[in-house]
């Protein structure tokens, strides 16, 4: 048996990508949900729309749009990964795309609870993807199509628990997961697994440009990633890019930024699962899995 291919998957993947920009389009364009009238914001410096006009519905225009990049980036994965926890990874940057939006759009509490509760549950989710993939690829392989055996029922499982523990921890974001800390904790631990998978790409075999590429994919875009990251807002002292009138907003490009990382990231990890990968089109991404003639 084999996952969802052709017609099949692209109209699949389509729908979904349909269904949040449809979802974009009716909430945070309309003024379905209410706006904060008077925002206190100490990581983000965009100019208010409502200076300009005081019935705005989207009050961070720059870093509302720029969500947009994950939400691409969420397609790429969903019509490449024949995993399951691979597809949540794509979901959940689609989630993210949603969410963050409204944040920005609305800049209330409530929508930056979720916001930051779905960074969690995305990088939990990303975590998860990259042990499997790295520990039990033939598990992956075998959650490649929809049917109710142990692997696909269990990796279900797997992906429903990252979003509950994300959730939790976005409601105590204030009081035990701080969100820059905890985002930096988990950005840690799915570097340890970076760097744990290219010391068994050694092991096993593989030609130096799979070892060498990943390196400089990750540093020169996870080096921007962090500039952006903390450069913007007035809570930030050492690299401070706060000019609510600037062409480019360091928010707005940290949602860009960040959105290719986690591409960059889930292409690594995708090469054990032999998965479908982003930055190789061309190929399944066998490379650095196990073969019966190398045991």
């Amino acid at each position: 048996m084999s996952g969802l291919s052709g017609w099949a998957r692209i109209v699949t993947v389509a729908t979904i990508i349909a269904f949040f920009v449809v979802a974009f389009l009716g909430l945070v364009l309309s003024r379905a949900v209410s706006t904060n009238p008077g925002p206190q914001r100490s990581d983000q410096c965009e100019l208010l729309a409502t200076v300009a006009d005081p019935q705005a519905t989207v009050l961070e225009p720059q870093n509302t749009w720029s969500n947009f990049g994950y939400l691409v980036a969420g397609l790429f994965i969903l019509y490449r990964s024949r995993t399951l926890l691979g597809a949540a990874v794509g979901l959940n940057l689609a989630f993210e795309f949603l969410l963050s939006s409204l944040y920005h759009a609305k800049l209330t509490d409530a929508m930056q609870y979720a916001d930051v509760a779905w960074i969690y549950v995305l990088l939990l989710s990303l975590i998860a993807y990259a042990i499997q993939s790295l520990l039990f690829s033939q598990w992956a392989v075998e959650t490649g199509y929809p049917a109710f055996s142990a692997p696909v029922l269990i990796a279900a499982g797997i992906a429903v628990i990252t979003v509950i523990i994300g959730v939790v921890m976005g409601l105590h974001k204030n009081d035990i997961f701080d969100s820059t800390w905890m985002t930096l904790v988990l950005a840690f631990l799915l570097f340890v697994l970076l760097g744990a998978g290219l010391v068994a790409a050694g092991i096993r075999g593989a030609g130096a440009m799979s070892i060498v590429m990943p390196i400089v994919l990750v540093i020169s875009v996870g080096i921007p990633t962090l500039f952006f990251k903390f450069s913007d807002g007035t809570s930030h002292h050492l690299f401070n890019w706060c000019c609510p009138k600037a062409v480019l907003q360091s928010h707005s490009a940290w949602h860009i930024v960040s959105a290719v990382l986690i591409l960059v990231a889930y292409d690594f990890f995708a090469n054990f699962a032999g998965d479908g990968r982003i930055f190789s089109f061309a190929k399944p991404a066998q490379e650095f899995t196990i073969t019966s003639e190398s045991v």
